[in-house]
């Protein structure tokens, strides 16, 4: 594929529209906050910027605050247009962004360009539109960044590279460790799935997954996958705990996406990794650092599933390591990675039980904060269950409340920010990120 125009031009692009409007006269007669709205309220408008469709909804009764919707892993058919609020769990109630327009926000997103690697691009599209509505609506109050998943970990870029230009982040189940640590832990599940079932030359190889390699028609029909009678569970046991997931996110099913975390994770070791590979142009993943291990408990455990952990951890460590090409990874870590260095708020949201971003991630990022020294300028909330971004509306228009009282107080959110009675857990500890 052939990457889009650079950032640089995107910034261009920004910067000529700022010039374009700043000439012209308002569209409507009325202001908020002594600066003059371009357009009259309400104003709706879907568009193309730079080639992506965007959106732009903003209520009669805005508020002042913007909030930029950034969507997760695109896969399937796109939309006729962007949403511009994550989805829900379903059944747990309407969709958000009625609801928040009728609270008046202003929202916006962007479809995201197909022809760049999705996580580079949502921040390059994301910032583009953030000026965009600056120069064609008015200068809202306050700008607040809404991202899940891959839109988290977006989120999480932008807030951290350009604080002038958002005041707050939400991340809601983010792969906030970032790309080259995720991709890390794909090989440790492919690596540990390699020593119990086999890789087969059809897949490339576990270092190197192949180039256009179609988890439907190449690996799905291949799997072994866990059997009714469970008579190759302990295998499948062995995998997962080597890649530390719980035993409710790795096999019970998803109820936003409707599969298991062994799929998921399962996809994510094979095409996502080989997609990831193709935009950086070769192996981004590596387990140099790594040193397979596990505990008593969990050794004795897979015994009685009938598995030598023991003989199975040998196979793993005393393989050659697997390097990563390094300007590949560089590629990883310039464009989906963060470094933890706040100046602005961030609240971060996890199901305690995510089989797509495992929930250690949260320490990572955890760790990366603490380490700048901006640990002050985040909250993380978990709520209890299990799913990959499974929350209610309830439980984000609370994140959400959680962060305009903070940035109208400037006191940081506590345990009662997050009530228990809503499916928050506060006394949640994430595991650690094992290397």
């Amino acid at each position: 594929m052939k990457p889009r125009d650079s950032f640089c031009r995107l910034t261009v692009l920004a910067i000529a529209f700022l010039i374009l409007f700043a000439a012209a006269p308002p569209a409507a007669a009325q202001s908020i906050w002594g600066d003059p709205l371009r357009v009259a309220l309400p104003f709706n408008l879907v568009d193309r910027l730079d080639g992506p469709t965007f959106k732009i909804a903003v209520p009669a009764n805005w508020n002042g605050t913007l909030l930029i919707h950034l969507v997760g892993l695109k896969t399937g058919p796109e939309p006729p247009e962007p949403a511009l609020a994550p989805p829900v769990l379903p059944g747990s109630g309407p969709s958000l962004d009625p609801t928040l327009l009728s609270m008046g926000y202003a929202l916006a997103a962007s479809q995201v360009a197909t022809l760049e690697w999705q996580q580079k691009a949502e921040v390059q599209d994301s910032f583009a539109l953030a000026t965009y509505f600056r120069a064609t609506v008015g200068q809202p109050r306050r700008v607040i960044l809404l991202g899940w998943s891959l839109g988290g970990l977006a989120a999480l870029r932008l807030i951290e590279e350009y604080p002038r230009s958002f005041d707050a982040a939400i991340a809601t189940c983010a792969p906030a460790a970032g790309t080259p640590k995720r991709f890390d832990r794909s090989l440790d599940f492919s690596l540990a799935y390699s020593v119990v079932f086999g890789w087969p030359d059809a897949w490339g190889t576990v270092a190197d997954v192949r180039s256009g390699i179609n988890f439907a028609k190449d690996v799905s029909p291949v799997v072994p996958w866990p059997k009714a009678d469970g008579s190759n569970r302990g295998g499948w046991e062995f995998i997962r705990l080597i890649s530390g997931i719980s035993s409710d996110a790795f096999w019970r099913t998803d109820p936003m996406w409707g599969y298991t975390g062994f799929l998921a994770n399962m996809v994510w070791a094979t095409q996502q990794r080989e997609a990831m590979e193709s935009w950086a142009r070769g192996p981004v993943a590596q387990n140099r650092d790594h040193i397979y291990s596990l505990k008593p408990e969990d050794k004795a455990y897979l015994a009685g599933l009938g598995v030598n952990a023991d003989d199975l951890l040998w196979k793993m460590n005393y393989r050659a390591p697997i390097d990563a090409c390094a300007g590949c990874r560089d590629f990883a870590y310039r464009f989906g990675s963060v470094r933890g260095a706040l100046t602005k708020p961030v609240i971060t949201l996890h199901t305690t039980a995510d089989g797509t971003a495992d929930i250690s991630h949260e320490s990572a990022y955890r760790a990366a904060v603490e380490a700048y020294g901006s640990a002050n300028l985040l909250v993380q909330a978990y709520v209890t269950g299990v799913g990959h971004c499974a929350f209610t509306p309830t439980q984000l228009l609370t994140a959400l409340a959680a962060m305009e009282k903070w940035l109208d107080t400037g006191i940081r959110p506590d345990a009662s920010a997050f009530p228990a009675q809503q499916g928050f857990d506060n006394g949640f500890a994430p595991p650690p990120w094992p290397y």
